[in-house]
């Protein structure tokens, strides 16, 4: 299965990634790094298939009292998918399977530090996925 999102593993940095703020984030060997409360993200297309069924995943860390989120939000309708992780969390594989309305032009990926100490990096993402299942 393709990754719908360019630079999922990071390997170019953040080419492909809006930063909500660009102090705030770090690129790492193949991760991105992410302080409280600022997010990267993306928009990803989908032509003319438009909907139906997808897997979202991506490797996720946080240092002790921080949180962290990937969130797919289906546009221009659709309820948004989140894969969450807590605090002091060593690296996992979060994944949901979803279905997007018939009608979904794009998602937005976004990957934020939605819990922690303003302004330092505390957590992290690596090979974000997003994936059209058969």
């Amino acid at each position: 299965m393709a990754n719908l999102i360019k630079n999922g593993d990071f390997a170019n940095q953040g080419d492909h990634w809006t930063a909500t703020n660009k102090e705030n984030v770090s690129y790492v060997n193949g991760h991105c790094i992410i302080a409280t409360p600022d997010s990267i993200s993306q928009d990803v297309l989908l032509g003319s298939e438009g909907g139906g069924k997808f897997m979202i995943s991506a490797r996720m860390k946080t240092l002790p009292g921080y949180a962290g989120r990937v969130t797919v939000q289906p546009l221009p309708t659709g309820n948004p998918v989140e894969l969450d992780v807590s605090g002091g969390q060593n690296w996992t594989i979060k994944f949901k399977e979803f279905e997007a309305p018939l009608a979904t032009l794009k998602f937005t990926v976004k990957a934020e530090s939605n819990d922690g100490t303003f302004d330092e990096l505390g957590s992290y993402f690596s090979d974000l996925t997003l994936s059209k299942l058969l």
